[in-house]
């Protein structure tokens, strides 16, 4: 058998076939983002990308790719006894630094080496001790030299197994290589390296490592100025026309044009729209692609497969892996997918990299837990540094937020005035200091207007939902079966701008960017910044002036403390009940948002556990030393959420007469390719509901459903009347398998 010392096993694809597909992304970016890396840079780039495979011509490796793919014939193992080494420790061995002299300086050889050596998230194997490491090297080393003899001409490098010293390869344990392994040139090409080589590994021509940013001959700013045209510009959209080239902050009232305002800033740059909620990011999507009719948008979230899956006839795989790889010149996402770089886990400086030539705008930011917050503001820094931008747009801006960017020395311009408003009047306001919600008065409401009930816990909902159910009565909450919860939510935009009347009852999953209008609101008590989040969902575009108030609030500490930290609540209450009765303008939203959020006029902010909790984090994410953790280990640490995924007993039952457990299982055992497992694991998810876990729930495993369990909480939900409260956790639909 020829020796064809394979890189991958699909397609049986060479090292050398391998590094000509490096190549060819390293071209398309740098014909697409020249600018982005100096000459001598790109030059670097290049040598990492030629080197960073060569160690697999070790005999270990081959023959493990060999019996993968079914030889019977195998390369002699000298050392038989030996552990494979990682091939990324290997490659740098056929690095010559005395020759890497004439072109590199000190630091750049140090890049060159640590970029190739961690390309990989592996370790050394711990069974091989230190003391016997130099040993297992040089034998290494001697199969190396056997194999580069068969190697033949590899892009005419002139090659050599050399012993390297570790004085090249960066130390996270020491102050002098933090500092290089912190900066921009080296987190460009260990980014770019690691970005090139898994859109390679993709084996795919249709995915590209940078797609142009024009979409019919257009920037995202010009299309966006094709749909305004005719139209003045309001004074968000022209603040940030002029302001392109700056990190803009911009505080503005409902109805002013944000969203436009900010793709007007995008101008013609790689640019990151981030959301805090799914629905709102599949909602301005669509809003880009069919209003703005910007067709190279994509959007990524951890449900983005399964919005391609049912909104697209083809290439569903191919969009979610363009918008996975980052491929796409405009991607509507959440912060999870970007701001866990604030971690600096191994292979963060892959989206580093890329956020470096990108644009990032950040919608309602103070949307976000304070932990989530401390993220954001640690991987603005971080992406300041090494070149990208941002911009964040908000109806509110907490002031203590400039505080914590200038003491982490994040550049922004600052906002000298408010925009006007549109619409100067749109709530008249009545404070309930006691009490629960008046089931009767909304009652009667409805049958003449469209009423918004908005809670801060599902078990609040569910109780409302009960009280209040008549016709025309919807619930819409997070502990609903994924194909019900979208069902809802589509159904809640198109009641919330019909001319129907009824009550919608939700959870704060309403509460942003969703272009929703009803005419009265109930709520619960909450943040102040939330609690303008839901006004923002009545009388949105139109003018109030009635003696009747059309926003009632209930100050029962509904959610205290476990939702809403009891301090910020209670300072959010000591503001809002001073104009009660009252119509509010957003000059006294800004007022109550200072009064709270501005340390210098509320003396007892720093005491909350909002305050505390920012910078607590924030001091513990700027000491943290690159490449400590693993990505998987900070996944659910970032998004703050330990969730666990469930089949309720009675929708199981259903599906197994149905025919399609067994069918799902099936599946399950066989090789699948991963379009055919995705869209296996997508028919399943339509079935569960996502949760917060809690020490007292009742599941059992299921161990071929991947990470999704069974629970005989009862399920309630009728599709075609759209009726039913969902998953309901404090009450189990029978006796069952627990107790077996």
């Amino acid at each position: 058998m020829e020796n064809k010392y394979v890189a991958k096993t699909e397609n049986e694809k060479t090292i050398y076939e391998h590094t000509k597909d490096l190549l060819r992304q390293y071209e398309i970016i740098k014909k697409q983002y020249p600018n982005i890396l100096q000459e001598k840079e790109w030059e670097l780039l290049k040598d990492a990308i030629l080197y960073h495979d060569l160690g697999k011509i070790n005999t270990k490796f081959q023959n493990k790719l060999y019996l993968k793919l079914g030889y019977t014939q195998f390369l002699e193992d000298l050392f038989p006894n030996d552990e494979e080494i990682p091939h990324n420790f290997l490659s740098p061995l056929f690095l010559d630094a005395t020759q890497l002299k004439e072109k590199y300086d000190e630091t750049q050889i140090k890049i060159l080496f640590s970029s190739i050596y961690y390309h990989h998230d592996r370790t050394m194997p711990f069974s091989i001790k230190p003391e016997e490491r130099e040993q297992v090297l040089e034998r290494v080393i001697e199969d190396l030299k056997k194999q580069l003899q068969n190697l033949g001409n590899f892009f005419d490098l002139p090659l050599k197994v050399k012993k390297y010293s570790m004085r090249y390869i960066l130390s996270p344990n020491k102050l002098e290589d933090i500092k290089i392994l912190k900066s921009k040139q080296y987190i460009m090409i260990q980014g770019l390296l690691n970005r090139i080589d898994h859109i390679a590994s993709l084996d795919k021509e249709e995915v590209v490592i940078e797609e142009s940013v024009l979409s019919e001959g257009k920037t995202i700013e010009e299309k966006t100025k094709e749909f305004l045209k005719g139209k003045e510009y309001r004074p968000a959209q022209q603040y940030m026309l002029e302001h392109q080239k700056e990190n803009a902050i911009i505080i503005a009232p409902t109805g002013s044009g944000k969203t436009e305002a900010a793709l007007l800033w995008a101008e013609k740059e790689k640019t990151f729209y981030t959301l805090p909620r799914k629905v709102t990011i599949n909602a301005i999507f669509e809003r880009i692609e069919k209003e703005i009719k910007y067709k190279n948008a994509l959007l990524l979230h951890s449900d983005a497969y399964s919005y391609y899956y049912h909104n697209f006839k083809d290439k569903q795989l191919e969009r979610y892996e363009r918008s996975r790889k980052l491929s796409s010149p405009f991607i509507v996402t959440t912060v999870d997918q970007l701001f866990k770089i604030a971690f600096r886990y191994k292979g963060y400086e892959e989206i580093l990299a890329t956020l470096s030539y990108s644009k990032i705008i950040i919608d309602e930011i103070q949307m976000y837990s304070p932990k989530m917050v401390a993220y954001i503001l640690i991987a603005l820094k971080m992406i300041t540094e090494v070149g990208g931008k941002f911009s964040i747009i908000t109806a509110t801006f907490p002031p203590m937020l400039y505080e914590f960017m200038d003491k982490l020395k994040i550049p922004y311009l600052k906002q000298e005035k408010l925009f006007p408003a549109p619409i100067q009047y749109r709530h008249r306001i009545q404070v309930i200091e006691e009490g629960d919600f008046e089931i009767e008065k909304i009652k009667e409401l409805a049958k003449h207007k469209k009423v918004l009930v908005l809670v801060n816990t599902v078990k609040k909902a569910q109780k409302l939902y009960k009280e209040l159910q008549e016709e025309n009565t919807y619930l819409l909450h997070s502990n609903f079966l994924k194909k019900d919860r979208e069902k809802i939510e589509n159904f809640a935009l198109e009641f919330a701008n019909s001319k129907e009347n009824g009550i919608l009852i939700s959870t704060q999953i309403v509460e942003a960017s969703l272009d929703i209008d009803f005419d009265v609101l109930f709520t619960d008590m909450c943040s102040i910044d939330s609690l303008f989040q839901r006004m923002g969902r009545v009388y949105r575009k139109r003018e109030y002036v009635e003696e009747e108030p059309n926003v009632y609030i209930y100050n029962n500490r509904n959610g205290v403390p476990y939702i809403i930290e009891s301090k910020i609540y209670d300072f959010s209450f000591n503001e809002i009940k001073k104009y009660n009765g009252k119509l509010l303008t957003e000059e006294d939203k800004q007022d109550m948002i200072e009064n709270i959020f501005d340390k210098d006029k509320n003396q007892e902010l720093q005491k909350s556990d909002y305050y505390q909790i920012i910078e607590k984090t924030i001091f513990e994410m700027e000491n943290i030393i690159p490449n400590q953790n693993k990505k998987k280990e900070i996944d659910q640490e970032f998004r703050g959420i330990n969730s666990i995924t469930l089949i309720p007993d009675s929708i199981f039952e259903q599906l197994e007469v149905e025919g399609k457990i067994e069918d799902w299982e099936q599946r399950s055992k066989q090789k699948l390719s991963l379009e055919e497992r995705m869209q296996l694991k997508e028919e399943i998810s339509q079935y569960t509901v996502s949760i917060a876990w809690r020490y007292y729930l009742e599941y059992d495993q299921v161990p071929w459903l991947y990470d999704i369990h069974r629970t005989r909480y009862h399920y309630e939900f009728e599709e075609e009347s759209l009726e039913g409260e969902g998953l309901k956790i404090e009450k189990l639909s029978k006796e069952g398998y627990f107790d077996e």
